[in-house]
């Protein structure tokens, strides 16, 4: 079979286009790379480009020569080469016609272009271009081309409730992660922690067919900048305090009284998570020290019953009101404790006390996206930080915001 004609099926080029020639040739370090040189059909004639005409049979202007990375054939990079041609249109002027084989101004073919987006869901786009051969800018350009085509796709007309969230980029540079805890994915990812950010969300999720007015409830974390902004931006939203958020000062708060006893206590030293951990979730040895530590009546045993009460309220109040019944009597306990981090607590649930009790209302988490945060920890790792923001935005809407990439890529 002539090798012309098996290469122009494999690429399934249609008329005119044709492979008018294949050939294996010495590249850089002396490295082979095949060839492969598509042409058309003499006197070919095509239609206007411009999407808004019809116009078939525009004759040829001229010629451009073109070069494109290829999929690997083998052990061997490959590239395609063409002319391609430009029409002219009575209507609409000189215009290049597009192949089909590559998008518009892209110097890669669309298979390839399909191969690094979808490794880039699970590998540093640093090690793709280093296995590829072609240095990682140019596959960022690209792969940020297709998730931000994809996100023009997305339709958020029925997300009615959110979750807000905030990571660390880079030292104490944040971005602001939004997810749609009924689809589980994430729907806008934006820079800072403040009452901008959801400003920006606001004007995104707009641009999405998404109606601000609808979004009932929003979790959240204690942030005065989300507060502020949920106020001014999502006008009907009822906030809630992350359950999860508020266990986690509870946490910070009893270890604050372990480090205060443990100078004067060598027992509490190294005792951290003994604390932290509920007692189901400890082995028979560290949980006979435990309870050894609170026979003696240490103030970290108080303050580790307080963060447990704090648990047993979230998990067995039946209505708002038992529940702010068992939080008034809690931060009673906590401001007559004598220990100041737990004191320092008692005064932040009072401070958040409606948004805290909203929780019971409506029984949201940010469950959903405290999963996702994993996954973004995860990418942080294994690219080794991503100090450029458009990047890190790209690489947490490729994996956490199922695109439907389908819709961009073939």
């Amino acid at each position: 079979m002539d090798t012309t004609l098996l290469f122009t099926a494999a690429l399934q080029l249609l008329d005119p286009w044709r492979v008018s020639g294949v050939e294996l040739r010495d590249g850089e370090g002396g490295r082979r790379e095949l060839h492969i040189t598509i042409g058309f059909e003499p006197g070919s004639r095509f239609s206007c480009p411009h999407a808004e005409c019809g116009r078939e049979a525009c004759p040829m202007h001229d010629v451009r020569n073109r070069v494109w990375r290829h999929l690997n054939f083998f052990q061997y990079k490959a590239f395609i080469h063409a002319g391609v041609p430009r029409v002219s249109c009575p209507e609409h002027g000189v215009r290049a016609v597009p192949v089909p084989w590559a998008r518009p101004g892209s110097g890669f073919t669309l298979l390839f272009e399909a191969m690094v987006v979808e490794l880039a869901k699970s590998q540093p786009v640093a090690d793709i271009a280093e296995q590829v051969g072609e240095h990682d800018t140019r596959l960022w350009r690209f792969i940020r081309h297709y998730v931000d085509q994809a996100r023009l796709y997305e339709d958020y007309t029925g997300v009615e409730a959110i979750g807000i969230d905030e990571t660390s980029r880079k030292g104490h540079r944040y971005i602001t992660v939004v997810a749609d805890p009924a689809e589980r994915n994430v729907i806008c990812v934006v820079p800072g922690k403040d009452a901008n950010t959801v400003k920006r969300f606001a004007l995104d999720f707009m641009d999405h067919n998404g109606d601000p007015n609808r979004v009932t409830p929003v979790t959240c974390d204690m942030s005065p900048g989300f507060a502020k902004g949920i106020r001014e931006h999502l006008p009907n939203a009822a906030k809630v305090i992350d359950k999860f958020h508020v266990i986690k000062h509870a946490n910070e708060a009893v270890d604050k009284v372990r480090k205060t006893q443990a100078g004067r206590n060598p027992l509490l030293r190294r005792t951290k998570y003994l604390w932290l951990r509920n007692e189901e979730g400890l082995t028979g040895l560290h949980l006979e020290t435990r309870h050894n530590l609170q026979k003696q009546r240490v103030r970290t045993g108080r303050a580790c019953q307080m963060r447990e009460t704090l648990q047993d309220i979230h998990a067995t109040s039946t209505s708002r009101m038992q529940a702010e019944a068992g939080f008034q009597t809690l931060c009673s306990w906590m401001m007559h404790s004598r220990l100041e981090p737990m004191k320092t607590l008692a005064r932040r649930i009072r401070r958040h006390w409606q948004d805290i009790l909203t929780y019971f209302d409506h029984r949201c988490t940010n469950a959903i996206l405290e999963g996702l945060n994993g996954i973004i920890q995860h990418i942080k790792t294994r690219a080794r930080g991503l100090r450029n923001m458009d990047y890190f935005s790209t690489m947490i809407y490729l994996t956490c915001g199922k695109l439907d990439l389908a819709t961009v890529t073939i």
